[in-house]
């Protein structure tokens, strides 16, 4: 989820030339795949599809991002009581259960052996704000219209 949100953002999106260097074939299954329609569904189905083949399926540190999700709507999103002022044990039930899955999944030990070299990348990486990124863009394939010259000026 967060490799298509990032490469979707408008600073990553609007590099026209660099995404016509780019295999863009596997970004495609991968917009497919987390599609929001139907609350990711496309995402979820492959997910378990995934389980089911592996060998490692309790190997769940991808299913995080979609159960934080999940736990926050159904928090946020139904309510702790009833329109008679009973208590929605129906809910604290789903939280439980989801929060007990969770707790199953910190216990698995990832079966991946780290890549020192991407590890290292990823601890020295700058991170950009949002202006940095638009600079970076602007600076690596000039602005196109009058409002991307624009906010690059002001960015300058």
């Amino acid at each position: 989820m967060a490799i298509i949100s990032g490469m979707n953002m408008s600073p990553v999106s609007r590099l026209k030339k660099t995404w016509s260097k780019a295999k863009t074939a596997k970004f495609f299954i991968l917009e497919h795949q987390m599609d929001p329609t139907g609350n990711f569904y496309n995402y979820r189905t492959a997910l378990r599809g995934a389980a089911h083949r592996s060998r490692t399926a309790n190997s769940n540190r991808e299913r995080v991002g979609l159960l934080i999700k999940d736990i926050y709507f159904l928090n946020e999103g139904c309510a702790n009581r009833l329109p008679n002022g009973h208590v929605n044990f129906e809910k604290f039930v789903e939280l439980a259960r989801q929060v007990g899955e969770f707790m199953t999944w910190k216990k698995v030990e990832c079966p991946f052996e780290q890549d020192r070299a991407i590890l290292h990348y990823l601890h020295t990486a700058p991170i950009f704000s949002e202006d940095g990124l638009y600079l970076a863009s602007y600076e690596s394939e000039s602005p196109e219209n009058q409002v991307e010259k624009d906010r690059w000026k002001a960015l300058r």
